[in-house]
Parts: structure tokens; sequence; C-alpha cells
């Protein structure tokens, strides 16, 4: 199988990729901008790498091309449903000076003709952390990140669409195992023309009203855990997570402070509390329109909802995913609301019931997965 990878720069791709690679044991990386730096010094040309994107457009083009048709060599031993996989990391657009610079040649993606695409995500401020310590040192602002992430999203989409080919957003926060489970379990097996082996399902639950609650949380992972040690595959929404930088830009302007600190890869960062609020909007936008993305792409919708709290995010994820022709699996102790009733495809009392459901009716593998 032949995976074409985007993420943006500081997003955390490539370590994420080889990480797969090494749980999967038959994994090959194409990194296209590291095989382009290896292309340039073959030719004996020398392109130090904070230059490289302020080369001539056609320079920059034909260096692309000459990795691609490298790349187009190989392409034979991977395509298909075949036993090694080759993931092909690269970008469709860069920001780069305010402006986008295309990344990708709509020949080569036509020869290469991937079976899957993958957009691999990260938190804005993570991102921003990395590429602060790179070439990218004070290029970008939390907003510019914010509005690139979307963009490479966006594009990778729409090509996985232009090609009919299925596309999923990844968390860098999730497992590896993610990637190679939907590889080896969902995607090989429909090239082959059988039926996945598993369920894909999208995790939703209150976050607001149990904010400070520790205990939720972890019975939240232990229904994640327990979910997927059955053999399902769970996407968490919360694995990306920028929500929290508004309050604490705004506990900061409380307290005085210019700006919010956190701890990341063992440093300590700094963004000012004013680049925060011009990103707020963006922020709680993206929330809503990635988790619909997270749904679109699972079968399923596993609500765990042990409060009676109402909770305007989980009641429109239940009612976009039941009317997206997704099943909605309730794991509720409380008294059923008729309108909770009506718009899920089960209710359940315990994770438990709802693994010993899924197994009856053939949605997950009697064995759980090695």
């Amino acid at each position: 199988m032949i995976v074409f990878a985007t993420g943006i720069s500081g997003c955390g791709k490539l370590e994420y990729l080889r990480d797969a690679a090494k749980i999967s044991g038959h994994m090959d990386i194409f990194d296209v901008g590291e095989k382009m730096f290896e292309k340039s010094r073959q030719l004996g040309i020398e392109i130090p790498e904070w230059k490289i994107l302020d080369m001539d457009i056609f320079a920059l083009s034909y260096l692309r091309a000459v990795t691609f048709e490298e790349l187009l060599k190989s392409r034979s031993e991977y395509q298909g449903a075949s036993s090694r996989d080759l993931v092909v990391s690269t970008h469709t657009c860069f920001r780069w000076k305010k402006h986008l610079v295309p990344a990708f040649n709509f020949y080569y993606l036509n020869s290469l003709q991937p079976d899957l695409y993958i957009n691999i995500l990260d938190n804005a401020h993570y991102i921003k952390a990395r590429l602060e310590k790179g070439k990218w040192r004070g290029r970008l602002t939390l907003k510019d990140i914010l509005v690139w992430r979307d963009e490479e999203t966006f594009v990778t989409q729409m090509l996985a669409e232009y090609q009919r080919k299925p596309f999923y957003i990844i968390s860098r926060n999730e497992p590896p195992s993610l990637l190679v489970d939907i590889i080896e379990r969902v995607e090989k097996p429909k090239l082959r023309g059988e039926r996945p082996s598993t369920i894909k399902v999208y995790l939703s639950y209150p976050i607001t009203h149990v904010v400070g609650n520790p205990e939720f949380f972890e019975n939240k992972e232990v229904i994640k855990t327990t979910l997927r040690k059955a053999g399902v595959i769970v996407f968490d929404p919360i694995t990306v997570e920028e929500a929290d930088l508004i309050e604490k830009a705004r506990e900061a302007e409380r307290n005085g402070s210019d700006y919010v600190e956190f701890e990341f890869e063992g440093e300590t960062f700094r963004i000012p509390v004013e680049e925060i609020a011009d990103a707020e909007d963006d922020i709680l936008d993206q929330i809503v329109a990635r988790d619909y993305k997270l749904i679109d792409q699972s079968d399923a919708i596993v609500v765990y909802y042990p409060v009676e709290t109402v909770s305007p995010g989980v009641l429109n994820e239940i009612n976009y995913g039941f009317t997206h022709n997704k099943d909605v699996y309730a794991i509720f102790p409380h008294k059923v609301s008729p309108f909770l009733k009506y718009y899920t495809t089960r209710i359940f009392r315990h994770v438990d019931e709802l693994i010993e459901y899924l197994l009856s009716v053939g949605a997950i593998p009697p064995t759980s997965p090695s």
C-alpha cells in the first residue's frame, strides 16, 4: 500500500511515521524533503535548509520532480495490498513569507496513485515551539500556524477526494499503532475486496463541565484502553487540545502577565497573551470542524456520558453522527431521556456491555489483535 502523508512543518510527522514503521515491521518511509536535499547534494548544489523555500519556483519544482522520478521507480513494489507499505512523507503547501508556496505536482501525484491519504496534526502551540528552534523562528504567529494547518488538511482532503481515495486526519498524540491498525485492519482488507476486521469509532464525552475532575478523565482513559484492547480503532478528540490556551491567557491577563508559559519537550516556551487572543476564534472554530471530520472518518460514535449535566458539544456530536449514517452507542448509567434514546442506536450501562454487543454483531474480532 502507498500512503501519502502530509503535515505542516513542526507537527512531528516524520517522528510519528518512523515510530509507526517500527511497529509495522514492513513499512518504508520516503521523506520528500530529505530526499530533495540529498538529490541536490548529488547534483553538486548545497542548499541551506533555511533557503530552500527562497529558491526560484522553477528550480524548486525541478528538484521536486527529480525526487519523485526516483520515488516512482519503486512504486510497483508497494502497489495495492502488497506485503510492504510505502509512506510518502511530504507537504501540500508551505506558508512562507505570508503567502502559500505549492509543495506537490499533480502529474507526479497522478503517477504515484496513493492508496491512502493521511494528514498528521499536532497542537498549534507545540508546533510553534518546534518551529521556534529552527529556520521558522519568528516567522509565524499562533494564528498563522492554525491557518496553515487547516490549509494543509484541506488540500490533502481535496486531493484524496479528487482521486477517490480514503482520507484520515491523525493526531500526533495518538499512538503510532493507530496508523498501523488503519492500514492493516481497515484499508488493506478493503483493497483486497474484504470486510475490515474491526470498526473505527469516535469517542465523544463532555469536557467543559468536567474540567477539574481527574476521576472522569481517568475513567475515560479506561474506556478508551478497554475498547482498543478489544480491537476497536478509537479516535480521541482531546489528543489535539488548544482550548486550554485561551483560559490560560485570560488567567495570565488577570494576573498582569503579558504571556503564557508552557513546558514542551523539556523546555519552557512563552506565547504573548495578545497572540493567543488573536487566534481565539480560529482555535474554537477548528475544534468543531476537526471533531466533525473525526466523526466522518469513523464508523460509529461511542458516547461516554456519566454526568447528567447537558453538554452542547456531545449533543451536537450525537446529532451529527446519527444524521450522517453513523451508529451511535452511548455509555450512560442514568435515566435515559427520550431525546437521547431517539438519537442513539443503542444505550449501554458499561463499556463491557458495548464490547459484548460489538462481538455479537461481528463488528470486532472474537480475539484481541496481537
